[in-house]
């Protein structure tokens, strides 16, 4: 028996079967590939892509939209208001919005994030005494990382082998760094500390010393690099790219390794993704501000997704950068702000961080930092702080931190004191 098929049929057996074999393709290319399922998946997908969305939120006035007190826009190549669906917790960015306006800094500073999605769960800036910041304080400028960039240089230290414990010699006071205090053979006032007692009263010669003799200029930029320094942050709103020093001798690349330089600068976004990627395994997540924008209409046109942007260090390395930085918060530089923090509900907790403080010479403003994360019971956040004064503190940035933490974790949010 002989089937005879139409010229129509024909065409749609064909169109059917080559269908079948190119949804296979995709299929299996996605599941042995992971760089090229990305490709396919931005290929197939119905919405902009990231990188898209920002470059027409770019041609719009975004005062107003990156303050987030405006969700619609009118955007180029749509015929009517988009609505931007902003990805906050209400409860954690009303806090930081309140923290700021109750405790005063001349600028504050604040972000949070989920670090196992790169969601923005805050972020918050009041700015009273700088007039020459005029974008975003979170997106469009930089400030001195201070002792922030001991992070890197203790990932370096541990990647080569350097445990917590071990013994460091060194000489001189914990915030001081002299070119005699990086002399190879220590003399004078020798003194010892273990790396996690180093990270924790964030001392400078011990860090500069580590940078100096024990991993050098091109591992440092490296490093640096992996942890997304000189690098453009993918995210729905332009974000000006975090700096590291270019050392061009020793006494330099000792003042990049302990930070105490101006050469090393970040965005207050930045700091909460380093944070959130020492809590997240190793595993440094895009941001995202948005969970999705629409059409007035209510068409979708962007959806975002958990996106893995950089594996800046192992899972081992990341969990003893978490020892350091739990060091920080019960015996260390912020200690004092989280004074009877690990009671009721707050007992499980696991909380730690790096402080910094440094001159703005820019800014000619004193900049005071906590980054750092929390978790418990398999939620994770990270938190970025930062505040600047010229003259009189009125609010440390860890207390910021402890109280951004507070209202996270709790069942209900924490009132001002």
């Amino acid at each position: 028996m002989i089937i005879k098929f139409t010229k129509l049929t024909k065409i749609l057996i064909f169109t059917s079967l080559m269908l079948v074999v190119f949804v296979g393709g995709w299929y299996f290319g996605l599941r042995g590939n992971s760089k090229h399922s990305f490709a396919y998946s931005k290929l197939l997908s119905p919405y902009l892509a990231k990188e898209a969305l920002q470059q027409k939120l770019s041609q719009c006035d975004l005062k107003e939209v990156c303050a987030f007190r405006q969700n619609e826009v009118t955007m180029p190549d749509y015929n009517e208001p988009v609505i931007l669906d902003f990805a906050f917790d209400p409860a954690i960015q009303a806090a930081s919005e309140e923290l700021l306006e109750h405790y005063k800094p001349d600028l504050g500073v604040m972000v949070a994030m989920d670090a196992s999605t790169g969601r923005i769960l805050a972020m918050a800036s009041k700015n009273r005494s700088f007039p020459t910041i005029t974008g975003n304080p979170v997106l469009d400028i930089t400030y001195p990382s201070a002792s922030v960039f001991k992070v890197i240089t203790a990932t370096a230290a541990l990647e080569k082998d350097k445990l917590p414990d071990s013994q460091i010699s060194y000489a001189g006071r914990n915030h001081t760094l002299y070119k005699s205090q990086l002399r190879e053979k220590v003399s004078g006032w020798k003194r010892m500390a273990t790396l996690k007692e180093a990270f924790a009263k964030s001392i400078n010669t011990v860090f500069g010393r580590i940078g100096v003799f024990s991993i050098g200029k091109e591992p440092m930029q490296s490093l640096s690099k992996r942890f997304w320094f000189n690098e453009k942050i993918p995210s729905e709103f332009p974000v000006v790219n975090s700096k590291s020093a270019n050392p061009t001798n020793e006494y330099e690349l000792a003042e990049m390794a302990s930070g105490y330089t101006q050469e090393n600068a970040i965005t207050v976004l930045h700091g909460a993704m380093i944070g959130a990627a020492i809590a997240n395994d190793g595993l440094m997540m895009e941001p995202y501000f948005l969970n999705a924008a629409y059409l007035k209409s209510g068409k979708t046109i962007y959806r975002s997704e958990p996106q893995v942007l950089a594996k800046v260090t192992s899972p081992e390395t990341a969990y003893e950068l978490r020892t350091l930085m739990q060091e920080t918060v019960s015996k260390g530089t912020s200690r004092k702000s989280f004074k009877g923090f690990f009671k009721g509900q707050f007992k499980e907790l696991q909380v730690g961080g790096k402080t910094g403080s440094l001159m703005d010479k820019a800014l000619k403003g004193k900049v005071d930092w906590f980054v750092g994360f929390a978790q418990a019971h398999g939620r994770k956040i990270s938190v970025s702080v930062l505040t600047v004064n010229k003259q009189f503190w009125t609010v440390k940035a860890s207390y910021l931190a402890r109280r951004t933490i507070e209202t996270a974790f709790s069942a209900k949010k924490v009132a001002l004191k």
